[in-house]
């Protein structure tokens, strides 16, 4: 059967604006079916700011997965980090989750009515796909606790009773393979079938210096089945299976910032490092890095029509999901770290009701009930390697041996090869929510809408099973500093009685001795002190205004630290959280084409709990967690009533979990068709309190609640197709926002800095309160040509995009000149034959444009940073067959 080349919506909106054309034919938003309220309704009748991207667009703009979805909406970001399975969803600046397991995704994405509970689960190729939604702003009322930022949701095509089916094969550079194919059609006259595929292959871009392999290569393959049946007519039913697999070497990175751990490891040790910044796309490891993921599922939705108006919907579900990955993570052909496991296990059961009618054409109600139940399975290890110690005894002058043996710990102790820490987590979570909402037609033109939602989410945590070799970083350098001092004053840090009568008989030195030893070196520099012998002293008194030990805290050398196992006889493992998300919302239609709205929603993510090796007891916790003698820092150094460095210097450290989101966002919008285009126009006022941000310090991940960050933004989605040109579509779309802190306090920043040392302590976290949100772009857009012209053999499709984000700084805990600026140009051109066959020659990042999507502090080194560059220019051909 034949099929058209339709527009290619290039900017967000073309899509969400809507206007898809077929040469001359022009489909527009009133018969664009969108399910963004769980129900079917046109486009121009959704009075929510919402991107629909259909499946000819995502053909014709080669976009192959869900990550290359934020090429052409403006409003979502999708970055991918580490590895193939971390990747988070944006929008509207909102968006966690990524690689700690414990942190939930602030963007909910659906794929054909089921939750993914990690992003991982929704990064397979896009196949059979009828169109894709993304809805911006809190969604929590209809779609659950993890869309306080908007919904991404992703719609398969059903199976049809009309035979047909698509073969299709793409070539492009890097050895690029890409096979597609589906089939469908009927089993009976009552039951119809379709099967899709695709295989992935390509080379990967990123060269290696070392042994292990190129990085950034794709090997993947998916397959969807899916069985419609129609046993009566006011009865339907839709079973569908998938199941997809990944294993991929992900993600290259650049070393665009080498400190001074840089010359040790190429010049003392005669290692390589990742290549410096230019966008050289070149690494240096030495194993293989090993992303692994399965993820498969199955679903059965039921409809049963009740009546002329009344529809009693059922969603069931199953998905499993595992992720493995053994990580080079120190980007170097040097053994630092000589493991670097993660392991993810998931187990999901939904069921979801949902009852809609509408109740004498003056009220449409929607009323529903979810449950689902989620066990997963954490397996953690991070394990230092042959060449760590060498690697930190240079760092630390060599100091490591006299550490142990001043600390009563044998020889070769610190940083052993095989140390660290091993552990198994495991989360149960269980939610139950009931919501219902309600548009009222108050007149012809006018409507108002109210939803409300309560939801429930308990989840339980077991930790306990915990094996640390690593006792380096349980030390308090406070306490050895301090001792330090008093044996170069003849005291005995050991005898309490000596210590005791020196600070009695000398009360001055012993004080100035206390403040030295929680001051840091570059502290007791800026207070006018000198370097004598290694030690900053006063140069009048020759008494040290600091402690060079805590040099040793600055550089991240004490990773991997107390790790106390709960539940304990304090932490129970357990949160429970409960909420009434909300949506109020008026919509009236100004004119025949013009509808102008307003609303004002709530979204509420649930706690999320820290499941990493840098999970921490809360602070009011700790004092009883000593006296039972549970705490890990105690334990590892045998010694009851001692704290380890953090303790010590009362830094805050990592959240156990993170409270809840709440997400408040006024919107009020329009959206207008005229006779050659549309206009789409939203101005947003959204406040995220305790925003939970987990963010990787180099040394572990650093999860605090921000207190609060609003944003002020405006989007605009417009089309035009000239009247003196048939065939010709333009689209023009973007966002202004400015976001910022108004609380956030403790945040993760760059060691070293002024915003770190304010508080006098080198612990790389500051007040960001009044500081722009860095990665939010004051403008982001899309502006995009297309041309559509019949010819005697078929339709020629010609178009080009451009995407554009202004430059922003790259992310918080990276110094402001790491930023980021965006200036990319797509383009392709095929032919539709008469036949059915199509040609696309296509090109992604044509103009080669070179930006960072992310970056981090490169682990164990210190004043060195590291970042994710985008892809280079790709390029290939894509054949196309309908039958």
């Amino acid at each position: 059967m034949k099929r058209s080349i339709k527009a290619v919506a290039l900017g967000a909106t073309a899509l969400a604006a809507g206007l898809v054309t077929t040469g001359a034919m022009a489909q527009t938003p009133d018969v664009i079916t969108v399910t963004a309220q769980k129900r079917e309704q046109t486009l121009q009748e959704v009075p929510i700011a919402v991107s629909v991207v259909q499946a000819e667009t995502l053909e014709n703009a080669q976009i192959v997965d869900a990550i290359d979805l934020q090429s052409v909406i403006p409003a979502l970001r999708v970055s991918q980090l580490e590895r193939s399975s971390n990747a988070t969803f944006i929008i509207r600046g909102q968006g966690n989750g990524a690689n700690n397991p414990g942190i939930e995704p602030s963007v909910a994405v659906y794929i054909d009515g089921v939750f993914r509970n990690r992003a991982g689960t929704a990064l397979s190729d896009l196949i059979g796909i009828e169109r894709v939604e993304v809805l911006r702003g809190p969604q929590s009322t209809l779609f659950g606790k993890n869309a306080t930022a908007g919904v991404v949701s992703i719609i398969t095509a059903e199976p049809d009773f009309e035979f047909g089916g698509t073969a299709e094969a793409t070539f492009g550079n890097y050895n690029q393979t890409i096979l597609k194919g589906s089939v469908t059609g009927p089993l009976s006259e009552n039951v119809a079938f379709s099967l899709a595929g695709s295989i992935n292959q390509r080379d990967g871009y990123y060269e290696n210096l070392g042994p292990a392999g190129d990085f950034n290569n794709r090997d993947r393959w998916a397959i969807r089945g899916q069985l419609l049946m129609i046993p009566s007519d006011n009865l339907e039913l839709r079973l569908i299976a998938d199941y997809d697999e990944i294993d991929e070497q992900c993600c290259g990175t650049d070393r665009v910032i080498d400190g001074a751990a840089g010359p040790v490891l190429r010049g003392l040790l005669g290692g390589q490092t990742s290549a410096g910044p230019g966008f050289n796309y070149q690494i240096a490891t030495d194993f293989a890095n090993q992303n692994t993921i399965e993820n498969s599922g199955v679903s059965l939705q039921a409809d049963w029509t009740l009546g002329e108006t009344t529809t009693l919907s059922s969603i069931t579900a199953y998905r499993n999901y595992d992720d493995f990955i053994d990580y080079e993570g120190d980007f170097t052909t040097l053994a630092l770290l000589g493991e670097n496991v993660r392991g993810l296990d998931i187990g999901t059961f939904s069921q979801e009701f949902r009852l809609t009618g509408d109740w004498n054409n003056r009220a449409f109600y929607l009323l529903g009930a979810y449950y689902s139940n989620e066990d997963m399975t954490v397996e953690d290890a991070r394990i230092y390697g042959a060449d760590t110690r060498a690697y930190v005894d240079i760092l630390t002058g060599g100091a490591l041996a006299g550490l142990e043996a001043a600390t009563g710990f044998a020889p070769g102790s610190f940083f052993a090869d095989g140390g660290g820490t091993r552990f198994t987590a495991e989360q149960s979570d269980e939610q139950y929510q009931i919501f219902g909402q309600v548009d009222f037609n108050l007149s012809d033109r006018l409507v108002l809408t109210a939803g409300l939602a309560y939801f429930e989410t308990t989840k339980e945590v077991d930790f306990t099973n915990v094996v640390r070799t690593n006792p380096f970083s349980d030390l308090n350098l406070v306490q050895v500093g301090l001792g330090s001092f008093l044996a170069s004053a003849g005291v005995n840090p050991n005898d309490p009685a000596q210590v005791g009568a020196f600070a009695a008989a000398q009360p001055g030195v012993f004080a100035a001795f206390q403040s030295a030893s929680t001051t840091f070196n570059s502290v007791g520099l800026a207070n006018g002190g000198v370097l004598v012998g290694g030690v900053v002293v006063d140069p009048i008194t020759g008494l040290p205004l600091a402690n060079p030990l805590l040099d040793f805290f600055a550089l991240g050398l004490q990773p991997l630290g107390a790790l106390t196992p709960f539940p304990n006889s304090v932490e129970d493992g357990t949160t429970t959280d409960s909420d009434w998300p909300y949506t109020i919302r008026l919509a009236f239609d100004a004119t025949d084409r013009t509808n102008v709205y307003a609303s004002f929603s709530r979204g509420f993510k649930a706690s999320s709990w820290n499941l990493t090796p840098d999970t921490r007891p809360a602070s009011s916790d700790i004092a009883a967690l000593r006296a039972a003698g549970e705490l890990a820092a105690d334990n590892a150094l045998g010694l009851p009533t001692v704290v380890n460095t953090a303790e010590a210097l009362g830094v805050a450290g990592n959240q156990r979990f993170a409270r809840p989101e709440i997400t408040e966002t006024f919107e009020i919008g329009f959206k207008t068709r005229f006779s050659f285009g549309s206009l789409d126009v939203a101005f947003f006022d959204q406040t995220v309190t305790d925003f939970q941000s987990s963010v990787f310090q180099g040394a572990g991940f650093a999860v605090i609640n921000a207190g609060e960050q609003s944003a002020q933004g405006l989007e605009f989605d417009s089309v035009i197709n000239p009247p003196q040109i048939e065939g010709l579509t333009l689209t023009l779309s973007g966002i202004w926002m400015d976001a910022e802190y108004d609380d956030f306090q403790g945040a993760p920043v760059v060691s070293g800095s002024a915003i770190d040392l304010a508080d006098g302590v080198q612990d790389g976290t500051g007040d960001l309160s009044g500081e722009s949100v860095s990665g939010i772009p004051e403008f982001a857009g899309s502006f995009g040509v297309q041309y559509n012209r019949e010819t005697s053999f078929g339709e020629l499709l010609m178009r080009a995009d451009w995407q554009y984000e202004s430059e922003v700084r790259l992310l918080e805990n990276l110094p402001e000149t790491i930023t980021r600026e965006v200036s990319t140009i797509n383009a392709s051109i095929g032919l539709n034959f008469n036949n059915g066959f199509e040609a696309l020659a296509w090109a992604r990042n044509l103009n080669d444009d070179e930006y960072y999507t992310s970056g981090f502090p490169t682990t164990l080194q210190s004043g060195s940073f590291s970042t994710y560059p985008n892809a280079p220019r790709t390029y290939g051909i894509t054949l196309r067959k309908d039958f």
